[in-house]
């Protein structure tokens, strides 16, 4: 039996999991819309880690008594915990000596001396630039990361004496000594080593995805050029910015590099765009899905309009998920990353020759334009494409693997257990 507990509701939509219950905790995570935009707008990444500990240090206490509460009603075997300031889940395990598997979406949890990270102001490969910059990223910028990170520590263990739980001053938290299963594979990432108890098994992607709508599949028959644009669920994008994006759409369209736009708008409020007076740009024709060659909608099968054949060009924000689902079908990517893990994932890619990235900072027209065009004319990007995907689709089937370890893993309690049936808990942030 598995039980799963999460802040928001995240029931199963597939027919082969409706059968697991959801204890949903009652918190708002994004408490702050502002706070998150700044964020999102903001030149110091490392504002992130403040948020992040903000986050899990005025809800420690709440999702710690949600979790013990729901281990003594089931009396949990294993406890999986996603890693991301999720502190109570490996401390309940830790301390009720429970077995614990740790997953983490998609940045590793420790990074050798000779890994940098974009989120600090450096790059993930740092091979080719200048000593100085070499000598920030490997000693000045880690000193400040250790600053921050003793602060949070501290604010943690004040959270963690509330309930009984002995201080520790590790920032990744208890997972020295456990399975850790990281959503990645080589091929993107750069090469590093790893304890054998930390296991990649990405790109995980699920069996089965959500049809084309009549809607979209009609849209795409009909432009054999298609470039989609979705920024995720959780990316908010400034009204200027998203203008700036439509330009550029429209003189692709005008310069025939593509002939047609899905703009799947999510978190962005279209309403804000009306503002903006262009004889050029007719944004309300736009919006109500009168333009020919522009669809607007708020929520779009992504997997299926990627997989598509007239799909030619992705405009993303380098999430993973969309990462993983956009070298799985081979499209390129326009990355326009915000913040934490996208901004390493849209250097990777470039890297690996399968993306260009843009500048939140700056996003111009006839940029756009350039990288688009190079995007969908330079061969050495096909090539790269078509590399990734043959990587992307063997190891997309290490998430049985991944299963196979945790059984591995729960086995000693299972067989521990009075009537033989193990009891998971599973949380998600």
């Amino acid at each position: 039996m598995i039980t799963l507990v999460a802040p928001g509701n995240y029931t199963a939509k597939s027919s082969f999991y409706s059968s697991i219950p959801q204890v949903i905790v009652d918190v708002l995570i994004a408490s702050n819309l502002q706070e998150i935009k700044d964020l999102i707008d903001g030149e110091d990444n490392l504002k992130t880690f403040k948020l992040f500990n903000d986050w899990s240090r005025i809800h420690y206490v709440t999702f710690y008594e949600a979790y013990k509460q729901v281990a003594e009603e089931i009396d949990v075997d294993l406890f999986i915990c996603e890693h991301a300031i999720n502190y109570p889940c490996f401390d309940l395990a830790w301390k009720l000596g429970k077995p614990v598997v740790g997953i983490s979406p998609s940045y590793r949890v420790f990074y050798p001396p000779y890994r940098s990270d974009p989120t600090y102001g450096c790059h993930v490969n740092m091979e080719n630039e200048p000593f100085y910059d070499r000598f920030i990223c490997a000693t000045i910028a880690p000193l400040r990361l250790i600053w921050i990170t003793i602060a949070m520590m501290y604010d943690i263990n004040i959270e963690r004496a509330k309930v009984g739980i002995e201080s520790h001053w590790d920032p990744r938290g208890r997972i020295s000594n456990i399975l850790m299963l990281f959503n990645y594979f080589f091929g993107v990432e750069v090469p590093s080593i790893e304890s054998p108890l930390h296991q990649e098994i990405g790109p995980i992607l699920p069996d089965t995805f959500p049809d084309l709508s009549p809607e979209n599949d009609s849209f795409l028959i009909n432009h054999p050029r298609t470039l989609y644009f979705a920024l995720g669920t959780n990316v908010y994008i400034a009204p200027h910015k998203s203008f700036a994006l439509l330009k550029s759409f429209l003189k692709l369209i005008d310069q025939n590099v593509i002939d047609g736009v899905i703009w799947a708008s999510m978190r962005t409020n279209t309403s804000d765009l009306l503002s903006f007076n262009d004889f050029d740009v007719h944004i309300s024709d736009i919006l109500n899905n009168n333009h020919s060659h522009i669809h607007v909608t708020k929520h779009a099968p992504q997997f299926a309009i990627l997989s598509h054949e007239n799909t030619k060009l992705f405009l993303s924000h380098g999430g993973m998920s969309s990462v993983h689902e956009s070298i799985y079908t081979g499209t390129p990517m326009l990355i326009l990353p915000s913040f934490v893990d996208q901004l390493e994932n849209a250097e990777k890619l470039e890297l690996a020759g399968v993306a260009l990235k843009l500048s939140k900072f700056n996003i111009n027209v006839d940029d756009i334009i350039l990288k688009a065009k190079r995007l969908l004319n330079e061969k050495s990007f096909k090539i790269n494409a078509e590399r990734l995907q043959f990587l992307a689709k063997v190891n997309s089937k290490r998430k049985h693997r991944g299963a196979d370890l945790i059984e591995v893993v729960m086995n000693r309690a299972k067989y521990e257990s009075e009537n033989g049936e193990s009891k998971i808990i599973m949380k998600i942030y």
